[in-house]
């Protein structure tokens, strides 16, 4: 079977080498990206799967590893009466509660589980608020026999879905998502595991990039600015880095500008950049922090701010917060006038678009992509 050939690069000192997933951070501490050959790659038309689709942009050696767990195919509405009432005349809203569990984290959890069986890990930790370890629960019964260890805060327990997979172990730890985390990374060095990294984990963020392929591709035209909610931001990087990739593929004109939306009880990426600080400071660390949007309440992202500060700063775009008023607001526009019921971290996304809309800084007739990245499961917030 023909293989595809690949390499990590860091983004800090450029350093390269073979890929590989257990091994997320350069000897520099940077951030690790696979690279492809964007001179044969190509996007696969006639392929229903878009990990098939988009196998060339993915960091996969063999199309037989592809996994597809129902994620993805999602539509990208062009929404006129809402654009109407915000006063944009192209406005593209990627519907991501299609996804089998109601979050583009299905996109991650897909891509995360083909590498990972690809190169042998069996058995693996990871932490989130919900949407991630759901996914993950979900996605491991398209595996073969894999298991992971979830680590979660006691506050995100009634987040977690299908957790009652043989396959999956849940712990339950008395911190915030920062806490859970450290304590996965702990609990993965004591059993010999592999902690999967989150936002370091590149499988994580070339999943999720798929989104923006598929609305890239969606659009009749290409997008002047993008919106999505953050936490980590891992997102948001990935589809920066497959707008780059398209870019130089010759599938896009030219990069859109970057919009990161935070909730304002919890927005320690946008206090930061008012601050003009290029990382976090100790002032703009919230612990315990709370909020409508429980997906995106991650109170101390310091390991990921500068990643999304240059994206923004380097695209022309920024950070908006916006209140609870403004995400209600916006879900219910969303309902009403589109027919979407997402949950409060899309809905902020949507409000970051009204807010900078209302203040002139989006023109009426610029494309606007912005990723709902999730929706409700059974009552539940999901992001």
């Amino acid at each position: 079977m023909t293989t595809k050939d690949f390499r990590a690069a860091c983004v800090r000192c450029g350093a390269s080498r073979p890929y590989a997933a257990v091994d997320p951070r350069c000897s520099c501490g940077g951030l690790l990206d696979p690279v492809y050959d964007l001179t044969t790659a190509r996007v696969r038309e006639d392929e229903e799967a878009p990990s098939a689709r988009y196998f060339d942009l993915l960091p996969l050696h063999r199309p037989d590893s592809v996994l597809h767990i129902g994620d993805g195919n999602t539509p990208c509405v062009r929404a006129r009466t809402l654009g109407s009432r915000l006063g944009l005349d192209h406005l593209y809203l990627k519907d991501e509660t299609r996804n089998a569990t109601r979050t583009t984290k299905d996109r991650m959890a897909a891509c995360v589980l083909a590498v990972l069986q690809e190169q042998g890990v069996s058995e693996f930790v990871a932490s989130s608020t919900g949407n991630s370890s759901t996914s993950f629960a979900w996605g491991l019964r398209f595996t073969d026999a894999m298991k992971v260890h979830l680590f979660t805060g006691r506050d995100f327990v009634d987040r977690h879905q299908y957790t009652h997979h043989p396959g999956v172990e849940l712990h339950v730890v008395d911190d915030d998502f920062v806490g859970a985390a450290a304590a996965g990374r702990a609990f993965a060095a004591d059993q010999g595991l592999l902690f999967e990294g989150g936002f370091f984990n590149s499988g994580r963020r070339e999943g999720l990039k798929l989104a923006y392929l598929e609305a890239y591709d969606q659009m009749p035209r290409p997008p002047a600015v993008v919106f999505q909610a953050v936490s980590s931001g891992m997102g948001v990087y990935g589809a920066h880095k497959g707008a780059r990739e398209y870019l130089a593929m010759g599938r896009l004109p030219a990069l859109p500008r970057f919009v990161c939306v935070q909730q304002l009880t919890c927005a320690p990426m946008w206090r930061a950049d008012q601050d003009g600080s290029d990382h976090i400071r100790p002032q703009h660390v919230l612990r315990r922090p709370q909020g409508l949007a429980k997906a995106i309440l991650r109170g101390d992202p310091s390991n990921t701010y500068p990643f999304m500060r240059a994206i923004t700063t380097g695209t022309g775009g920024g950070f908006a917060a916006v209140s609870d008023d403004e995400m209600a607001r916006a879900r219910r526009w969303l309902a009403e006038d589109e027919g979407i019921p997402v949950c409060f971290a899309a809905a902020a996304a949507l409000a970051g678009v009204a807010q900078l809309a209302a203040r002139g800084e989006i023109g009426r007739d610029e494309p606007v992509l912005v990723n709902l990245t999730g929706g409700e499961r059974d009552g539940r917030a999901d992001d």
